[in-house]
């Protein structure tokens, strides 16, 4: 049964999830809070339209493919987190991402999902929490963060795009062999 169960395709109401990773907005000049790592979740909508949704923030980013789309999310992560900060009081700001982070309908759907890709990823035994190679990532984020800040005071903004293989601290596919 759990063979059938983890053949079949993980289905969300906008298509089939295709892969799941964490995405870690790092503090610069322009977003000076420290944002901890974000789950997203990537879904298929058709061969050529990929949807990448960070579940805590419920933002979307598309694509033609994954990698498209996870860059697009990435970017629209960066100015929603910047223009939080940027328009509402402290207080305030941190409150809007409290109610972001609320569950509903759709928030369940997703984490549902994302844990439904963990389980079949743990029953073919391959991990998504190497610690070392998530630290190993984190450091090489800040390290490129910090050129980049050195280069122009706000040079990460405009270069966000650029950033976002960076970012995109994980990322396992449900496609790739065991």
């Amino acid at each position: 049964m759990v063979k059938e169960n983890a053949e079949q395709p993980i289905v969300v109401s906008r298509g089939n999830v295709v892969g799941i990773g964490k995405v870690k907005i790092p503090r610069t000049h322009e977003l000076d809070y420290e944002i901890q790592m974000l789950s997203f979740l990537v879904i298929k909508e058709s061969e050529t339209s990929f949807i990448s949704t960070c579940i805590h923030l419920r933002v979307d980013g598309y694509g033609k493919t994954v990698q498209d789309a996870n860059k697009d999310m990435v970017e629209n992560i960066y100015f929603l987190l910047c223009q939080n900060f940027a328009k509402l009081s402290f207080d305030d700001a941190w409150d809007n991402l409290r109610d972001l982070y609320k569950a509903d309908d759709w928030s369940n759907e997703l984490w549902d999902a994302y844990h439904e890709v963990q389980i079949r990823l743990s029953i073919q035994g391959r991990p998504t929490d190497n610690i070392l190679s998530l630290l190993t990532r984190l450091v090489q984020l800040t390290g490129r963060v910090k050129q980049l800040e050195s280069q122009e005071a706000h040079a990460v903004a405009g270069e966000i795009s650029k950033l976002a293989d960076d970012l995109i601290v994980d990322y396992t596919s449900l496609d790739e062999a065991a």
